[in-house]
């Protein structure tokens, strides 16, 4: 694991420029494997999630070209011959796992050891579900079997159905909506295996959120008739469906990032690369935190600033596969910590999303503890001169924003999660004026 020194205190300021949304890639690399012509994925980050599952692709025989200076892939999947996902490149990431639909569609055959990433599930290392994905591929007429956590599944092709992912979800008591952890992947996977079914499916009750959109976009620039009404998609399956060619939207939980930092430390950053559109949907339950923390949004030409325009609430947010990412509880968090108030957060997706509290605890964050949740007394960590260790992606963003308020010197192990999440996240810090 690596470990960086933050001398902290420093007065920060500049513009930073947002890259492609991280969490859709992985789907929309499967379904251009699982098609009959090469695709092209724009504005794609340089990050070691998609490296690697750019050397998944190649070693199954696909011809992949990425140039991380242009932002873009080029997926041929003519070549696709190996039906096994190498497992000492599976360890190292989540999105691992996305692949399998689009292997078996297009191959017949898979075989998908563990996968790896944040390790923020239920499971006793953290590891994260699999159920989910042995179900929707079953549900499409794949014959699975999941042996020692490793997938084998077969299907001469996919057949059409209806399938509700509630059958993938918990109601949330408050709301009557449905959140869990099984909820995004479920769907996405519904979405690969429907698009290449022969046939018309339903899926019923799909996750929402940005990433799924953009997979059902790039669906239909298949030539597939989809059609998305209010809690249902309509898919009309193709087989034998031809590339695509897609523009990933900007990386909201990087722009949670860096409107957390521009908050937290009082420093004017400007954020472009994004589009106010963009932002205000697929942010919006984290906008609207950010309100009753007395922030606003501001917008001038496709740039993005937050400033302080009213006194604090005190908040308690629900982290709901329909409210905010839990990607962004880390930076509510510290968020909470900086305000007069404080609040709440209860975590209702990944239940192993709270590890860095305890190393903010250690720099002198006040927190009490609950089973799925966590109370904030407002006090801003301010201890220096400690080692402290990053557990996740987000969990090492949000300490390395921790310890550029404190005057002092920090030391954070566990960096290396930042490479899976952020093109250069300490470079863009130390380009506003950071000491790491």
């Amino acid at each position: 694991m690596q470990e960086i020194e933050v001398i902290g205190g420093n007065r920060l300021s500049g513009c930073v420029h947002i890259s492609g949304f991280k969490h859709a890639f992985p789907p929309l690399f499967s379904l251009a494997l699982s098609s009959k012509q090469p695709s092209l994925i724009k504005n794609v980050p340089d990050i070691a999630d998609i490296r690697i599952l750019g050397k998944i692709g190649q070693s199954l025989g696909a011809r992949i070209l990425h140039k991380p200076e242009k932002r873009t892939m080029y997926i041929d999947p003519r070549g696709l011959k190996n039906t096994k996902i190498p497992e000492d490149l599976s360890t190292l990431i989540h999105g691992a796992w996305y692949l399998a639909p689009g292997i078996l569609a297009q191959e017949g055959h898979v075989i998908l050891g563990e996968t790896g990433g944040c390790k923020i599930g239920v499971g006793q290392g953290g590891e994260r579900p699999i159920e989910q994905l042995c179900t929707v591929l079953q549900r499409f007429g794949a014959k699975v079997e999941n042996i020692e956590n490793t997938i084998q599944a077969t299907v001469t092709r996919f057949s059409p159905t209806k399938i509700d992912m509630a059958n993938f979800a918990v109601v949330e008591k408050s709301t009557g909506k449905l959140t869990g952890p099984l909820y995004s992947g479920a769907t996405k996977a519904a979405l690969l295996c429907a698009a290449r079914a022969e046939g018309i499916s339903e899926i019923i009750n799909p996750y929402s959120k940005p990433d799924v959109m953009a997979l059902v976009e790039a669906i239909r620039d298949q030539g597939v008739d989809i059609t998305w009404e209010k809690d249902r998609i309509v898919i009309a399956g193709k087989p034998e469906a031809d590339g695509f060619e897609t523009t990933l939207g900007p990386d909201l939980i990087e722009v949670m990032t860096y409107l957390t930092l521009s908050a937290y430390c009082n420093a004017p950053i400007s954020i472009t690369g994004v589009s106010q559109h963009a932002i205000e949907t697929g942010l919006s339950a984290e906008i609207a935190c950010l309100e009753k923390l007395g922030y606003q949004l501001l917008w001038k030409d496709n740039t993005l600033t937050i400033v302080q325009v009213s006194s604090p609430s005190r908040l308690d947010i629900q982290v709901t596969s329909h409210g905010i990412f839990s990607d962004s509880q880390p930076f509510m968090a510290l968020l909470l910590m900086a305000s007069q108030l404080g609040g709440s957060i209860t975590e209702q997706v990944w239940v192993k999303r709270f590890q860095y509290i305890e190393e903010l605890e250690k720099m002198g964050a006040k927190v009490i503890h609950n089973t799925k949740s966590v109370d904030i007394v407002p006090h801003v960590p301010c201890k220096s001169g400690l080692t402290v260790q990053a557990a996740d992606l987000r969990g090492a963003a949000a300490l390395v924003i921790a310890a550029l308020k404190i005057s002092g010197k920090t030391k954070i192990g566990g960096i290396d999660h930042l490479e899976r999440g952020y093109p250069d996240l300490l470079g863009q810090l130390r380009a506003l004026g950071a000491q790491i």
